[in-house]
């Protein structure tokens, strides 16, 4: 299996450390996390886009045109969901503002051998589970302070957590570099 070129949202310092010490916990509590990820460019990030083929200058100026105007852009983080079949992702899942979809649309519709799939906004927490795995996951995040709590403000309305993303990048497989494309990517 060929690794993908990517177009990635990065979180603000804040909340990267947040998704960080999410990671942590499952790692404590036993379940495999992305943070024994061990490259050198890995970080929480929610993919945009992905594709066999590099983006040219044309489909990096379209996302930077699109996605430089929105960032940084808090997102309302909804919960947890499972993504995949046999083996499942657990993630944080997100609510994209309908200008970031209409951004990720437009600069999927621009990338040559894009994947076309549904965008479902998502931070992943952990990868190749399990369903046994990963309930044991839930369970374990549910129980643990992270974004999907929820807080009741002074009126008794429910606040929820949001994440902020702060810059776009585009990751290279082919060389294992990232490259600024919109915002504070670094």
């Amino acid at each position: 299996m060929s690794r993908q070129h990517a177009l990635e949202l990065v979180l603000s310092p804040e909340d990267d450390a947040r998704v960080r010490g999410r990671w942590q916990a499952l790692e404590e509590g036993g379940i495999a996390s992305l943070a024994r990820h061990q490259g050198r460019t890995h970080r929480p990030h929610l993919t945009v886009a992905t594709s066999q083929v590099a983006p040219d200058a044309d489909v990096l100026r379209v996302a930077q045109d699109l996605w430089a105007p929105l960032l940084p852009l808090p997102l309302r983080v909804d919960g947890l969901v499972l993504l995949g079949g046999r083996r499942v992702s657990v993630a944080d899942l997100v609510a994209a503002p309908l200008e970031a979809r209409v951004a990720q649309a437009r600069v999927t519709h621009a990338w040559s051998g894009a994947d076309e799939r549904p965008w479902i906004p998502h931070v992943t927490l952990a990868t190749r589970l399990s369903l046994a795995r990963a309930g044991e996951a839930l369970e374990l995040l549910a129980t643990a302070a992270g974004p999907e709590s929820r807080t009741e403000t002074h009126d008794g309305a429910v606040a929820r957590t949001t994440l902020t993303v702060q810059g776009l990048r585009w990751w290279d497989p082919d060389h294992e570099v990232v490259a600024p494309v919109a915002g504070v990517a670094a």
